[in-house]
C-alpha cells in the first residue's frame, strides 16, 4: 500500500480491521480528497460492505439508497 501521509486515519483504520468484533466506519469530508482511495488501498477490498454517497441527493435519498445497498447485500451474502 503507497499512501503517503494520513498516519491518523491509517491508524484508526488498522484497529478497526485488527479489532474482534464487527466495526461500521464511516468516512466523510470535503470531496477530491481520497476517501475512497483510502478504503479500497487499506483494505484490499477485505470489507464485507461498502457504498459511497450520492453526489447531491438529500439526505432522504442517500439513506434510502443505502439501505438498498444493505439489503441487497445481506441477502447476497445467504443464497
Amino acid at each position: 500500500m503507497n499512501i503517503i501521509g494520513r498516519e491518523r486515519e491509517k491508524d484508526i483504520l488498522a484497529k478497526c480491521l485488527e479489532s474482534k468484533r464487527p466495526e461500521f466506519l464511516v468516512v466523510y469530508g470535503r470531496r477530491r480528497v481520497g476517501k475512497t482511495y483510502l478504503i479500497r488501498e487499506f483494505f484490499n477490498e477485505k470489507f464485507s460492505f461498502y457504498t459511497t454517497g450520492i453526489p447531491d441527493q438529500k439526505t432522504k435519498n442517500q439513506l434510502k439508497v443505502f439501505n438498498e445497498s444493505l439489503s441487497y447485500c445481506v441477502v447476497y451474502a445467504y443464497q
